[in-house]
């Protein structure tokens, strides 16, 4: 039983932080300071406590169901690996850009934002299909 809230806890902070990761993506790459308020409270208020606590629950979902040597759940790992990195890198750029008063994104940090929105819902995509298939 304790399993299940676990699994349920992480599966709703997942929504969470791809929420979160989207609303970054969308809100960093428009030049409107406001939206660019939003996307940083959705980093502060979402995606950085979702993620926090997809963090703690994956590996002790892991642990309890004995995935640790699952060659699906380290192909897995590859995708949250990146999502977690790509967030980071997201959050980062958009307090700097909020600390230098950025009105418009130069085009490296918005071809960043532009970037993040495909690559957080593939890999979003592979995880959830690895997780459910366990396809090796």
């Amino acid at each position: 039983m304790l399993y299940l809230w676990i699994k349920a806890v992480h599966l709703i902070s997942v929504v969470i932080f791809i929420a979160g990761m989207v609303t970054m993506a969308l809100g960093g790459r428009l030049a409107q300071p406001e939206w660019r308020r939003i996307a940083r409270r959705a980093d502060y208020r979402l995606a950085s406590p979702a993620l926090i606590v997809v963090w703690i629950t994956g590996p002790v979902l892991a642990v309890m169901a004995h995935w640790w040597s699952a060659p699906w759940l380290m192909a897995k790992l590859v995708f949250v690996v990146v999502v977690s990195a790509l967030h980071g890198r997201l959050s980062a750029t958009l307090r700097r850009m909020e600390r230098d008063s950025v009105v418009q994104p130069a085009s490296q940090p918005k071809a960043l934002f532009v970037r993040a929105l495909p690559i957080t819902l593939l890999s979003m995509a592979v995880a959830v299909a690895l997780v459910i298939v366990k396809p090796f």
